[in-house]
């Protein structure tokens, strides 16, 4: 069995969602945006702020820390929040969307997954789900999947869904959701 799941996806195609169902179904501590709320408490700024930072690589800006080292705020998050992610990682049984959590956790007994989804699956969740424009769908859909692949390749040195990296890659849309909760759950366990 595979201690920790670590879910990197495509905009709007349901990774929070099938994670969410995941952690119920083996009794995994769920790690999202409960990550991004502990970051700003322990940065102590706010959530608007560091929200829209968050998965993003570091602008050129960078402002001293408390240690005297001279970092970008998203360097700044990015430490914060893989200090979370390896603390919480002290627990065996955790599931971790985004942040690049798989490369944090490269070293550890982890299942590496990519979900992904057609584009209609993924307007059809973005609309309803998200509740985006629909005038702003597409533009926004681009612009979240290019800053996470940013952020991933920088990050980890791989290709963001990459079949020699990740150990599952899924579609969503395809599949649907639940059954991509069971295949995780399967897999998880038979090892």
């Amino acid at each position: 069995m595979y201690d920790y799941i670590t879910i990197e996806r495509s905009y709007a195609c349901g990774g929070h969602h099938i994670a969410t169902i995941l952690s119920k179904k083996l009794n995994f501590t769920l790690y999202d945006h409960n990550v991004l709320v502990e970051t700003c408490k322990r940065l102590d700024m706010p959530y608007k702020m560091i929200q829209n930072m968050d998965e993003q690589l570091p602008i050129k800006t960078p402002f001293q820390t408390r240690g005297g080292k001279h970092l970008t705020l998203q360097e700044q998050i990015y430490n914060t929040e893989s200090e979370i992610i390896r603390e919480a990682a002290k627990e065996k049984g955790c599931i971790f969307v985004g942040r690049c959590a798989s490369e944090i956790l490269k070293d550890y007994n982890c299942l590496r997954v990519f979900i992904t989804a057609d584009l209609d699956f993924r307007q059809g969740r973005a609309l309803n789900v998200e509740k985006l424009a629909p005038d702003n769908i597409k533009a926004a859909m681009h612009q979240h999947d290019v800053r996470r692949q940013k952020f991933f390749t920088a990050m980890s040195h791989a290709k963001w869904g990459d079949t020699e990296y990740f150990d599952i890659v899924l579609n969503s849309g395809k599949l649907g959701i639940e059954a991509c909760a069971d295949i995780l759950a399967a897999a998880c366990i038979s090892r």
